[in-house]
C-alpha cells in the first residue's frame, strides 16, 4: 500500500499522523484518499484548480515529481513525500 509522508507543518488535519496509507492509484488519487480520511489535508497540497500549491513539492520514492505529473501511478511500497517549503524573508 502506498504511503504519503506528511511534513510536520501539515499534520494538524491528520491529527499528528506523519504517514498516511492509501490505496494504489495516481498521486492525485492518493491525495484525494488522504483528504477522505483527514479533511483539510488536500487544500494544503492542492489549490482550488487541482494543481500543486505554490510552495509544495512532491517526491515519489525520493525522486522529485514534476508539477504537472499528478497522474503518475503509485502502488505497492511507493512513498509520496510532501515537502512544504517555507516562504518569507
Amino acid at each position: 500500500m502506498p504511503v504519503i509522508e506528511v511534513p510536520s507543518r501539515y499534520r494538524i488535519p491528520t491529527r499528528g499522523e506523519s504517514r498516511i496509507e492509501v490505496d494504489d492509484g495516481t498521486v492525485r488519487e492518493c491525495i484525494e484518499a488522504a483528504e477522505a480520511k483527514y479533511p483539510g489535508f488536500q487544500e494544503l497540497v492542492l489549490d482550488s484548480a487541482g494543481n500543486l500549491q505554490r510552495f509544495v513539492q512532491l517526491f515519489v520514492n525520493g525522486d522529485e515529481l514534476p508539477r504537472d505529473a499528478l497522474d503518475t501511478q503509485v502502488s505497492g511500497t511507493d512513498c509520496v513525500a510532501v515537502l512544504a517549503a517555507a516562504a518569507g524573508g
